[in-house]
C-alpha cells in the first residue's frame, strides 16, 4: 500500500529526560517496516485463501477474519500517522508547499500506479480476451472502467450522486479488471489531497481560491462517501493523524500506561468484532485496531529509548535484532509494488491452475511468484519515485520554490 513516509530521527537519547522531547529513533520505525511489510504479505494470503478455499472463507453469512481486511486498517493508520509526522517536520522550511507536498505524492502513490494499471489491462485483455465474469470477481475492461482507474475517479461518491440523478451510468465505475484492492490506493490519494490542503493552506492561515475549494470538498467526498457506505478505514488515518499530532505528549506517558491502553484498545476490537460479526469496516473495530496499534508503538518505542544491555546475552539480542531489522525493511520496500500486482497475480493462477494443482499448493505458488514479481517492479519502477519526484518539482514548480525545496 501507500503510506510510506520516510521520518528522519536524531540519534537516540542518553536520558529519560531528554527521550521525553525526543522524535522516534530510527531503531523503532523499523516498528512500521516490520507492520508494512507483514500486512502486504497477509493481503495476498487473505485474497489467496478467498479465492482457493471458498468452501471456508467466502460462505456466505459465515463469520469469518479476513485478514486482508485488517490489513487495510493497518496501512491507513500508519499512513496517517508517518504522512503527517513528516509534514510537521516540514512545514516550517522554506519552500515547503501544498505544491511541493502533492508532487511528492504523485511520485510516491500515482508513479508506481500508473504502469500497474497499465500493465493490469494488458494482462487482463490477454488472459480474458474481454469483460467477463469469474466465481469471485467480475472483470470489467469497459473503456470508462479503464479512464475512471487512470485518473483515479472510480467509486467516486460525487460521481456516484452524478450519475444516478443525471442518468449517466456511465460515468459510475469500479476499479478496472483485477485492479479490485486499488479502491483502498484511491481512497488514501483523495485523504492526501484534502489532508495537504487543510494542513498546508487553511491551518497555515492562507485564503483558498474557489478551485482549491472545490478540489477539497471533491476530495473530502471520498473518505466521506465511503464511511456512508459502512466502511471506516478512514477512520484509522485520522486517527493515525491524530496521534502524530500528540505524540511530544503521548511519549511523556509510562511505557506502562501505553501498555494498558493497548490491551484495553484490543478488547474493545475484540468485543467488536463479537458484536459486528468479524466485522473490519465497523467504526468500533477500525478505531479500536487503530488505537491500539499507535499505543503499541509508543510502548515498543518507550522501550527501546530505555534499552541498553552490553551482556553476552544482550549483544545476541542485537544481533538478532539486525537481522529481524533487515527483513522487516526488505519486506516493507517493496510492499506497494506487492499489493498493485497481488490480486491479478492470484487470479492468473487461479484461471490457468485451479483444476490442476491443490487449494493449498496455489496458494504456495501465489505467495511466491507475487513477491517475486512484486520486488521486480519494485527495482525497475517503484524505486525511482525519488527521482521522479524531483524530476516533477524541477519541472512543474516555479524557479524560487523549487530552488528552497532543494535546499
Amino acid at each position: 500500500m501507500t503510506g510510506t513516509s520516510s521520518l528522519e530521527t536524531p540519534a537516540q537519547p542518553k536520558t529519560a529526560t531528554e527521550h521525553k522531547e525526543a522524535k522516534p529513533a530510527p531503531r523503532t520505525i523499523v516498528f512500521f517496516d516490520f507492520a508494512r511489510g507483514i500486512s502486504a504479505q497477509a493481503v495476498v494470503l487473505g485474497h489467496a485463501l478467498n479465492i482457493f478455499l471458498p468452501g471456508i472463507f467466502m460462505v456466505p453469512g459465515q463469520r469469518v477474519f479476513y485478514i486482508q481486511s485488517f490489513a487495510v486498517v493497518i496501512f491507513f493508520v500508519l499512513s496517517g500517522y508517518l504522512i503527517t509526522s513528516a509534514v510537521l517536520k516540514k512545514r516550517s522550511h522554506a519552500g515547503f508547499t501544498f505544491g511541493t507536498y502533492l508532487l511528492d505524492r504523485v511520485a510516491r502513490v500515482v508513479y508506481p500506479l500508473l504502469p500497474a494499471v497499465a500493465l493490469i489491462v494488458a494482462f487482463d485483455f490477454l488472459v480474458f480476451q474481454g469483460s467477463r465474469r469469474l466465481p469471485f470477481i467480475t472483470i470489467d475492461l469497459s473503456p470508462q472502467a479503464i479512464a475512471g482507474s487512470f485518473t483515479m475517479l472510480f467509486n467516486h461518491p460525487v460521481l456516484q450522486e452524478v450519475a444516478v440523478r443525471t442518468s449517466t451510468t456511465w460515468i459510475d465505475v469500479g476499479p478496472v479488471g483485477t485492479g479490485a484492492p486499488l479502491w483502498s490506493v484511491t481512497a488514501e490519494w483523495w485523504i492526501y489531497v484534502a489532508f495537504g490542503i487543510l494542513a498546508l493552506t487553511v491551518l497555515s492561515g492562507k485564503r483558498m481560491g474557489i478551485l482549491r475549494v472545490a478540489l477539497l470538498l471533491f476530495a473530502i467526498a471520498v473518505p466521506v462517501g465511503y464511511m456512508a457506505h459502512g466502511s471506516y478505514e478512514s477512520l484509522a488515518w485520522i486517527i493515525g493523524m491524530l496521534y502524530a499530532i500528540a505524540a511530544p505528549t503521548l511519549r511523556r506517558m509510562r511505557v506502562s500506561a501505553h501498555l494498558w491502553l493497548f490491551g484495553l484498545a484490543s478488547a474493545v476490537f475484540a468485543a467488536g468484532l463479537h458484536y459486528t460479526g468479524q466485522n473490519l469496516h465497523a467504526a468500533v473495530t477500525v478505531a479500536a485496531s487503530a488505537v491500539a496499534f499507535c499505543h503499541l508503538f509508543l510502548a515498543l518505542e518507550g522501550r527501546a529509548a530505555g534499552a541498553a544491555d552490553s551482556s553476552a546475552r544482550g549483544r545476541l539480542r542485537a544481533s538478532a535484532s539486525k537481522w529481524f531489522d533487515s527483513g522487516s525493511i526488505f519486506l516493507s520496500s517493496f510492499s506497494y509494488s506487492l499489493y498493485l500486482v497481488h490480486f491479478s497475480v492470484i487470479t492468473y493462477i487461479w484461471f490457468y491452475l485451479h483444476s490442476v494443482l491443490s487449494a493449498w499448493q496455489l496458494i504456495l505458488l501465489s505467495l511466491v511468484i507475487c513477491n517475486l514479481l512484486a520486488y521486480a517492479y519494485y527495482l525497475l519502477v517503484e524505486r525511482h519515485f525519488h527521482k521522479v519526484g524531483k524530476w516533477l518539482k524541477r519541472h512543474l514548480l516555479p524557479p524560487k520554490k523549487e530552488e528552497a525545496a532543494a535546499r
